[in-house]
């Protein structure tokens, strides 16, 4: 079964949530493809859910903000 917008987000903030990470860590802990997980994460970038901590051309990492973590608690 296909999950929703909505299951795909909140497993990514999940993944998010504690240190700082890669897209890739992100996509294997919310067992979600890389791709998806790059596209999600600047619509969370967007709405300040997250922030990019470090970027490179090799590497991208990020953090939950204080509003992404209200976000979960929803």
């Amino acid at each position: 079964m296909k999950r929703t917008y909505t299951k795909i987000r909140k497993s990514i903030l999940l993944a998010i949530n504690g240190p700082q990470k890669t897209i890739n860590e992100i996509s294997k802990i919310s067992k979600v493809n890389w791709k998806t997980v790059q596209r999600h994460l600047t619509h969370f970038k967007g709405r300040g859910f997250i922030e990019e901590t470090f970027s490179s051309p090799y590497v991208r990492i990020f953090e939950i903000t204080k509003k992404g973590k209200e976000e979960l608690k929803k």
